[in-house]
């Protein structure tokens, strides 16, 4: 998203140059979450994360059985951590900044499993669609070359949700 230096030379990305700063890394992996400026316009962006990822759950220090697990997380997947920190993300960058926002949409969809329903995934993908319905400032949501909006993910970013200030380009 911010570009990189390749032998010296700067290969630009969509942001301006080392103005992207990812928030939120550690947490909720499979979806990238930040602010940069694109052509010196301060912005909102929410990125899927195509690579697989591991999410790392701590042992509980009041259990001694408890171990520490380490799970598997598929990119452009939407799981119960990574949907809530999307509609954090968009409720910040709406409320709290005011930014306008960018999301490069990839995702397969939400995750199914028997655990992450009862995480309450479907709960957090309504949040994203809460978050983008009360959104005043514009949203551009890109789907990019060979993406593709599967399932719940296509219901989630719908521009129908919010006609007014959400458009969608692929």
């Amino acid at each position: 998203l911010g570009g990189v230096k390749v032998d010296g030379e700067w290969m630009s990305g969509w942001c301006d140059e080392g103005s992207f700063h990812e928030y939120m890394a550690g947490w909720g992996k499979t979806v990238v979450v930040g602010r940069g400026r694109c052509g010196g316009l301060p912005v909102g962006i929410i990125s899927v994360e195509t690579r697989s990822c591991e999410k790392h759950i701590p042992a509980d220090p009041q259990e001694p059985t408890s171990r520490d697990v380490v799970e598997m997380q598929a990119g452009q997947v939407w799981y119960p951590d990574s949907a809530f920190k999307t509609a954090q993300a968009i409720k910040d960058f709406n409320r709290g900044e005011g930014l306008p926002l960018v999301i490069f949409a990839n995702w397969r969809g939400f995750s199914g499993g028997t655990r992450d329903m009862f995480a309450e995934v479907l709960k957090y993908g309504a949040m994203i669609v809460d978050a983008l319905v009360e959104y005043k400032h514009p949203v551009t949501i890109y789907i990019p070359p060979n993406g593709e909006l599967r399932g719940g993910a296509w219901v989630v970013l719908d521009p129908k949700i919010n006609e007014e200030v959400i458009e969608m380009f692929a």
